[in-house]
């Protein structure tokens, strides 16, 4: 898939007023199936998930009546989620599939490593965050600790040097997991970009790095370089180009307050900044295991990469699982790459 693709298909929805609410199948089972398994080996970056444009305009979500999605307690929080993400499901749809998945290609938790590449928002590393679940699933409990790779955002800002680290603490032959991807709240009232936590009155923003770039991008850039703020500036440097058909969109619609059109350039903006995170991630990842020797020490590394969307905690909230939208799950090794998007999340895919 092209980069952008997601991301560019969100942006062009800036100008609409409305969206069709997309239709809910209730089938309890069809989260948890996973469909057929074929792995294909696949040359690097085939392996990106498109959703097409016309599945923001009109989608249906197959939901399910498990546990985890009765905590939904506010229609405006589902609409929005089905509405500007829908392929995201509960967190814990997504450790049941992915460690059902893994287990058959013999991850276990002596021989696995798991890194995370989530941003340091608090929000994200809660006791039912997806992080912690797969953590809890894929290592040691008492032992298996989760090496932390990722800065505001999502973005892996260890670099060289920390990548090096993780991949060097990998079990002899062993396999590597890692999560990674920015966030985006959505509130109890359905707004994007913002979301309740525990102990503040007021709902807060969600991401805070992610929409403190946009809004700077469209006061006109960033000023002069800070030396300690240049994660954020990293983030608006990679923005501003992704979002100038966006901001062109939001001027010619004249409609730049609306309440649709900001919650569909937040979802852009959490779009655009998957591909950041995950273009870094795959480079990092390629430069590390081009190396002579390699996979003479790792047998195995999996990227599970989407969109956390965090709903709100608190006083008079539901609370309980976030969703994710998985966006890339495949696994690499020394044959290739094994594209397993299909296998375990096809059920998930939207069609034109």
């Amino acid at each position: 898939m092209k980069t952008g693709s997601f991301a560019a298909a969100l942006s062009l929805l800036v100008g609409a007023n409305a969206f069709v609410a997309p239709e809910v199948n209730t089938r309890s089972s069809a989260l948890f199936a996973s469909v057929p398994e074929s792995d294909n080996l696949m040359t690097p970056r085939d392996a990106r998930i498109n959703v097409p444009l016309s599945t923001l305009a009109a989608s249906t979500l197959v939901a399910n009546s498990s546990p985890a999605d009765a905590l939904v307690a506010s229609p405006d929080f589902d609409t929005s989620v089905r509405t500007f993400f829908p392929g995201a499901v509960p967190n814990s749809v997504v450790n049941l599939r992915v460690s059902k998945k893994l287990s058959g290609r013999d991850y276990r938790p002596y021989n696995t490593i798991m890194g995370s590449s989530l941003c340091s928002d608090e929000i994200d590393s809660t006791a039912l965050s997806l992080k912690q679940q797969l953590q809890r699933t894929l290592c040691l409990k008492n032992d298996g600790g989760v090496f932390e790779l990722g800065g505001l955002a999502g973005v892996p800002f260890v670099g060289k040097s920390g990548f090096g680290a993780f991949l060097s603490h990998v079990p002899v032959n062993g396999k590597v997991v890692i999560l990674y991807g920015p966030h985006v709240g959505i509130s109890n009232e359905g707004v994007v970009g913002k979301v309740e936590r525990v102990g503040v009155p007021n709902p807060s923003t969600s991401c805070g790095a992610a929409v403190g770039a946009y809004k700077a991008i469209k006061a006109g850039g960033r000023g002069p370089n800070d030396a300690f703020d240049y994660q954020e500036e990293f983030i608006i440097d990679e923005l501003t180009p992704k979002l100038q058909d966006l901001l062109q969109q939001q001027k010619n619609s004249g409609a730049v307050n609306g309440f649709v059109n900001q919650n569909t350039a937040i979802a852009s903006v959490t779009c655009n900044m998957f591909d950041i995170v995950n273009d870094v991630m795959e480079g990092q990842l390629e430069a590390a295991y081009s190396k002579p020797g390699f996979w003479d020490k790792v047998s195995e590394i999996t990227l599970l990469g989407g969109i956390v969307v965090n709903r709100g905690h608190g006083q008079g909230l539901v609370g309980g699982d976030d969703y994710f939208q998985p966006l890339q799950f495949k696994a690499i090794n020394k044959f290739g790459e094994v594209d397993m998007w299909d296998q375990v999340f096809g059920d998930l895919k939207r069609t034109a």
